[in-house]
């Protein structure tokens, strides 16, 4: 009877063993099953959104690529139309005499120290009249040059009291009047205050001369009151 007991023990001992075993490889099966299957349910998931990343990222692409650009042509156009209208016009000073109005709003002037040949220079009918101008005055000018044609613009106007240039002495025209070049302008000035002066200079001798309008007819030849040999 003790036999039978033991034999029986052992069954019962080794089927209970086989089931722990059974149980512990069908779990990992099981685990490994699930953790497999919730992969497979994942991976759609990041193509998808990979996907949906390329769509997105490939409109944003297409729209840059629709919006309006500007070309270098274009861009450098329109500095150089800015740069146009910000540019001033260049502003010189000279001496000239004033030979008479031309209507209300520009003047003629024949000018003394220049290598321009202006002669109509716009002006404001105001200044005229301040000034009383009379015909063979000397006037001081500050003056717009024209970028397209057209007459200077006067933005500055005055009545010095003498003018003092450097240039050439040319030559006597005769012993009260002699020829001078200043700025590739010829003027003849009258000499009788400075006729000592005068008298032993060179042809072409570098001098600087100092004159002013005649006061007793300004539209005769200005009157030197000075004038120095330069070295």
């Amino acid at each position: 009877m003790r036999i039978k007991k033991n034999s029986t023990n052992k069954k019962w001992l080794l089927g209970f063993i086989i089931g722990i075993v059974s149980g512990l490889v069908i779990g990992i099966a099981a685990g490994y099953y699930i953790s497999s299957h919730n992969i497979a349910k994942k991976q759609p998931v990041s193509t998808t959104t990979s996907s949906q990343q390329q769509v997105q990222s490939g409109g944003s692409s297409t729209s840059g690529s629709n919006l309006p650009q500007t070309s270098n042509s274009q861009q450098n156009t329109q500095r150089e139309e800015g740069s146009t209208r910000t540019q001033k016009p260049k502003t010189y000073k000279a001496y000239g005499r004033f030979v008479g109005g031309t209507d209300a709003h520009s003047i003629e002037v024949n000018l003394l120290n220049t290598n321009f040949d202006y002669k109509i220079f716009e002006t404001h009918t105001a200044d005229n009249q301040k000034y009383n101008l009379q015909p063979g005055m000397i006037l001081e000018l500050e003056f717009e040059v024209p970028q397209s044609g057209g007459n200077p613009k006067i933005i500055n106007m005055s009545i010095p009291e003498s003018v003092t240039l450097k240039g050439k002495y040319i030559g006597l025209a005769d012993n009260n009047f002699a020829e001078f070049l200043f700025d590739q302008k010829h003027v003849v000035l009258q000499i009788t205050a400075v006729s000592s002066k005068i008298s032993y200079l060179d042809e072409n001798t570098d001098v600087e001369v100092t004159f002013k309008t005649n006061p007793q007819d300004p539209n005769s030849n200005p009157i030197v009151t000075d004038i120095k040999v330069l070295k």
